[in-house]
């Protein structure tokens, strides 16, 4: 289940994280995660990166201890987890979008509701094919990941983040 929204309160990242873990294991969930809306490239780029994770775990693969971290590599196109964590959600997070994963559809969505309350959370899915408002923090993020400096277009973005998570399952 992907879902998006704004944060009507500003919880603290270790709180969120607690909250998730809460939830992951009280609603019988493989994984759970959430990313700051700016990093998250649309529908294609969240699927890629949980596909990878996913079929990482089918294969033995992982990079990490658990389908969360791997998740949050994937999604990253990171192998260190510190810099995956750049994506992640900060004090200055205002928008952000979740991956619940899991096989009972009737606890995923009792999971997000529960997310919902707990975080103040007013879902938009619109926010995930907002580009307009990630571009400087997509372009950012891909200079500072080694991309060279030019005008991108959206397609550019696009296929420069699902390359980074393709390469990062290669290695």
């Amino acid at each position: 289940m992907v879902f998006a929204g704004s944060l009507a309160s500003k919880p603290s990242p270790a709180n969120i994280g607690s909250i998730l873990n809460r939830i992951t294991t009280g609603y019988n969930l493989q994984a759970s995660q959430l990313f700051d809306n700016r990093f998250i490239w649309g529908y294609r780029h969240l699927y890629s990166g949980i596909w990878h994770a996913l079929n990482a775990k089918k294969n033995d693969r992982m990079i990490s201890k658990t389908l969360t971290i791997e998740v949050l590599l994937y999604v990253a196109g990171q192998r260190q987890i510190k810099k995956a964590f750049t994506i992640g959600v900060k004090e200055t997070t205002q928008e952000v979008v979740g991956v619940l994963l899991g096989e009972v559809d009737q606890n995923l969505i009792k999971a997000n509701l529960q997310l919902q309350k707990k975080l103040d959370l007013t879902p938009d899915l619109n926010l995930l094919d907002d580009f307009s408002s990630k571009n400087q923090y997509m372009i950012k993020k891909l200079m500072d990941d080694g991309y060279p400096a030019s005008d991108f277009t959206f397609s550019e973005i696009e296929k420069a983040i699902l390359q980074k998570i393709a390469l990062l399952a290669l290695e």
